[in-house]
């Protein structure tokens, strides 16, 4: 039993590594400022920045339930997580060096490799997740996941709030021809993402007994009978895809803002670093909260969060353009309670035996919530963001209400 708590401890501190450095190395390439700035810098188009997103968004997603037909197979998953991380890592390497070399000579070029680069990171990342599931439930106890996510996300908020700056700082000094700066930032991304591997080497695996691996036909044709017996896994997909509404949202507060508000371009600072202290204090809430009370009072902590949200944005846009700020406040916790809430609901409810594939099967089911903001754009230049803000509270409380009244997702974590 004392080998066991040690080496529980040991992972936790392990894992919280990890985390805490790749938020910091996920701040240095925000798919929503610093990368589509280096699309236009190298000469791109504003259909070529959102195809990237796409790229990142549906490489992240749609390999999982292949990965997991791989992965499942295996007594161990580390081996898997270290193949992630490190090609993840070294995407952003090789785009920092050759960024260095070339974004002066060759754009054209470069873009196509960025594009080709991405896709790397994002499906590494589409396999790490399928391991990490797995080695996150069996390394941290049901009772103290909380207090993990809390911790993780606690650090790596700070650590992104600081990376954050200084690449402000560098930004802002650089010529009129930032991209050596874009350079280094993807540089410094690839090394963190390094140093947060080193988590992944320290964690001591408990080994589970190999399953045989079924042909891949034979494997997909068993995904519908798991669909029909669980109706725990049923219900975690439908509200999945409901709650993702509250992604169609998240481009456009700060439109909001820019649109009724005409905030100065300072603002958007204020608005960052307000979401990423929201986000941070709230973990210790989001912790206590999943430990006493089960996952799932914060997955409807994040249902109840996304339906206030676009009604909050409103009334301070009308009567309190001055405490704005406060939206992205609480849209810093509502997205942190997301992260906590999904994660540790799919934990609970996989049997050990089958994480990766609930794994891989709950992400391909969510897939399409990946055109969301696409959707939520058009809408709102068809409607305007009263109606479509409106329409998202709406439907989020009706998705709350449904969580409220379902037993499925409150059953005890199966390992």
């Amino acid at each position: 039993m004392a080998e066991l708590q040690v080496t529980s401890r040991r992972n936790f501190t392990a894992l919280a590594w990890h985390g805490t450095f790749t938020a910091a190395a996920m701040a240095l390439t925000q798919p929503t400022t610093i990368l589509p700035a280096y699309v236009v810098a190298l000469g791109g188009s504003s259909l070529l920045v959102g195809l990237m997103l796409t790229v990142l968004l549906a490489g992240g997603v749609v390999p999982e339930l292949l990965f997991a037909h791989v992965v499942e197979g295996s007594a161990r998953k580390r081996p898997y997580l270290l193949i992630a991380v490190f090609s993840r890592a070294g995407a952003w390497l090789v785009l920092g060096g050759l960024t260095l070399l070339f974004a002066k000579s060759a754009g054209s070029v470069l873009l196509f490799l960025l594009f080709a680069l991405l896709a790397t990171f994002a499906i590494g990342g589409s396999l790490g997740n399928v391991a990490y599931t797995d080695i996150y439930g069996k390394s941290i106890a049901p009772g103290e996941r909380g207090r993990f996510y809390a911790s993780r996300q606690f650090l790596g908020s700070f650590a992104a709030l600081g990376v954050t700056y200084a690449a402000g700082v560098l930004l802002q000094g650089s010529s009129k021809d930032p991209r050596h700066v874009y350079a280094l930032l993807f540089l410094a991304t690839g090394l963190l993402m390094l140093l947060a591997g080193i988590g992944f080497l320290l964690v001591r695996e408990q080994p589970t007994a190999p399953q045989p691996q079924l042909p891949l036909s034979q494997y997909l044709r068993q995904i519908p009978t798991l669909w029909r017996q669980d109706p725990s896994l049923r219900a975690l997909v439908i509200i999945e895809n409901i709650a993702s509404l509250h992604l169609m949202l998240l481009p456009f507060y700060m439109l909001l803002a820019e649109v009724r508000l005409h905030v100065p371009p300072s603002a958007v600072a204020l608005y960052t670093m307000a979401q990423v202290v929201g986000g941070a204090f709230s973990n210790l809430l989001w912790g206590t909260m999943n430990d006493r009370l089960g996952s799932a009072s914060i997955l409807r902590a994040c249902l109840a969060l996304g339906a206030i949200l676009p009604l909050l944005a409103l009334v301070l846009v009308a009567f309190a353009p001055s405490a704005f700020f406060l939206t992205f406040i609480l849209l810093g916790a509502a997205i942190n309670s997301r992260n906590l809430a999904y994660n540790n609901v799919l934990v609970d409810l996989s049997p050990v035996a089958l994480r990766a594939t609930y794994t891989g099967l709950v992400g391909t089911l969510t897939a399409p919530t990946l055109v969301l903001p696409l959707i939520g754009g058009t809408l709102i230049a068809l409607f305007g963001y009263s109606s479509v803000f409106a329409f998202v509270a709406l439907t989020l409380l009706v998705a709350l209400l449904t969580v409220g009244r379902s037993r499925a997702l409150s059953s005890p974590p199966r390992g």
